[in-house]
């Protein structure tokens, strides 16, 4: 299937919205969908206090404000017109990564190394499996190298199927895609797919 994969700029932000508001995914232990507020750009959370937003009325309001601001940053993928995929792919998240660090084995970068680091993705039911996940992870490639990127990142489980990691992506679909494993530690493994 091919889909129209969109960059996400503020002119979409309802549309965001709306398909985290329509599509199953991540439930936090209030009942509530996270609209992926926490994979953002450092800038935001500046004088924001606590980042784990208590309602999904505020992680609502709050994606809405991120999107529009350009801290929230990745693709939504379309399909008839709809929305029916995201990926969180962010450059400008060191909070973000220095949080994932407790868990994963990532370097420091040095500081002339530009790295995109992908942290997760949301596919509506009806187009799993469909090779969507793929198509944008290709898309956040492509635009990273454009970009002047050195590598592309993410944050992987060997096994996700049926964990609370399982948004993050399989290991197989980084590997098809021309990732190797950089590092791992008690099943998480670092992918990256060099740029240059």
């Amino acid at each position: 299937m091919e889909f129209e994969i969109r960059k996400l700029t503020p002119d979409l932000a309802e549309d965001y919205a709306h398909f985290f508001d329509v599509t199953p995914h991540n439930v936090l232990t209030d009942g509530g969908k996270c609209y992926c507020v926490t994979w953002r750009s450092d800038d935001s959370y500046i004088g924001n206090g606590d980042h784990w937003f208590s309602t999904p009325e505020e992680r609502r309001a709050h994606a809405l404000q991120f999107v529009r601001s350009g801290s929230l940053q990745g693709y939504l993928a379309y399909y008839g017109g709809e929305v029916v995929g995201w990926c969180n792919a962010n450059a400008d998240c060191s909070l973000c990564i220095d949080y994932l660090r407790s868990f994963w084995p990532i370097e420091e970068y040095p500081e002339d190394v530009r790295v995109k680091s992908v942290f997760c993705f949301v596919i509506a039911p009806n187009m799993q499996r469909k090779g969507l996940a793929t198509q944008l992870l290709e898309r956040v490639c492509k635009d990273a190298a454009d970009d002047g990127f050195d590598f592309v990142e993410a944050y992987a489980n060997e096994d996700l199927i049926g964990t609370e990691d399982e948004f993050r992506g399989p290991l197989a679909m980084y590997e098809k895609c021309g990732f190797h494993t950089y590092a791992e530690r008690e099943g998480r493994a670092v992918v990256r797919k060099a740029l240059k």
